[in-house]
């Protein structure tokens, strides 16, 4: 609890005795958890990773009682969480705080927390906003849900993904556009004149569908199960030939039907491998090419490009429609 917390209880709690035999007091509510005990949640709530509950902690200490310590726990929790733009902002009010402070600790740290805050600046979005009528009455800009100071040509940082930027004002059609930031990256808006008279350009929100596939890559695809159906048809008429000169084998002159198969003589034996061969060999080999042809037709045929297709929504005054093109 810190000093002030400590006087404050002294005094009330003197003018409390003075008071008890003339006011029964009444019985106090549970005190709620103070700006201390909600800071060490926090600490322990971080040590441990969940980050996401300790924030809640340092914002609740910190909105209680405002010190540079649980500014900057509050701004290393954020950027944990990839709330860059929120841990920089904070980084920048603490060292702006040190900076002030009587406290020459303090003091000697400033530049040390504008460094966390300079740190943070490669992991964000710049925005330029250029602003055609920063004076006009009741303006209100946001970026990414941030109100921002209306000026001829704003800077600002925000966390990369899809940013939005928006400008009102009483009685005039509003301005928003969407952008997609990346880390690093710099991205200029420029808002017009907000006159009911001026159209303003909306956002584009392209959709893309998938269109055919590459022609040369499906008539390869093609030309493969083609082949392979050959092959299959090939291997079968193989083991057909051969069971049938089997079959004529063993039933020729040069073979006997025996309990359990056929006895035959040299002749018939040479007979009989002859067909055994045509089935196993040339039958099977040409089953093995033909699956290793149908397997490449369909790797062929899934693995080809496809046309995306962009669907455009287009709206005017006099029609709303779709504009439909492609690429691949």
């Amino acid at each position: 609890m810190s000093f002030v917390r400590l006087i404050t209880c002294g005094v009330l709690l003197a003018a409390t005795a003075a008071q008890a035999d003339q006011v029964k007091t009444p019985t106090p509510a549970p005190p709620s958890p103070d700006a201390d005990t909600l800071f060490e949640e926090g600490k322990a709530l971080a040590r441990a990773g969940r980050y996401a509950e300790a924030c809640d902690r340092f914002a609740k200490s910190l909105a209680l009682e405002r010190t540079i310590g649980t500014e900057l726990n509050l701004a290393d929790c954020h950027k944990h969480l990839g709330h860059f733009r929120e841990a920089w902002g904070l980084f920048i009010v603490a060292a702006g705080e040190s900076e002030t402070s009587d406290d020459p600790n303090r003091t000697a740290t400033a530049g040390k927390v504008r460094d966390m805050a300079t740190a943070l600046e490669p992991m964000m979005t710049t925005m330029i906003v250029k602003v055609a009528q920063p004076s006009l009455p009741g303006l209100v800009i946001t970026i990414s849900g941030r109100a921002t100071q209306p000026v001829a040509e704003i800077h600002e940082h925000a966390d990369p993904g899809s940013i939005d930027v928006i400008a009102t004002a009483p009685g005039l059609p509003s301005f928003k556009k969407t952008e997609v930031g990346a880390a690093g990256a710099t991205v200029v808006v420029d808002i017009p004149v907000l006159d009911k008279s001026v159209p303003i350009e909306q956002p584009r929100h392209d959709k893309f569908v998938m269109g055919d596939r590459d022609p040369g890559r499906v008539h390869l695809a093609y030309g493969f199960v083609a082949a392979g159906g050959a092959a299959a048809v090939t291997s079968i008429a193989f083991t057909l030939v051969g069971r049938s000169h089997y079959n004529q084998t063993a039933d020729g002159p040069n073979c006997d039907h025996v309990t359990g198969g056929v006895i035959c003589n040299d002749v018939g034996k040479a007979d009989i491998k002859a067909a055994q061969h045509l089935a196993d060999y040339y039958g099977t080999g040409f089953a093995i090419g033909s699956a290793v042809l149908l397997g490449a037709a369909a790797v062929v045929y899934l693995t080809a490009p496809r046309t995306l297709i962009a669907v455009t929504p287009t709206a005017t005054a006099q029609s709303v429609g779709l504009v439909v093109g492609g690429r691949f």
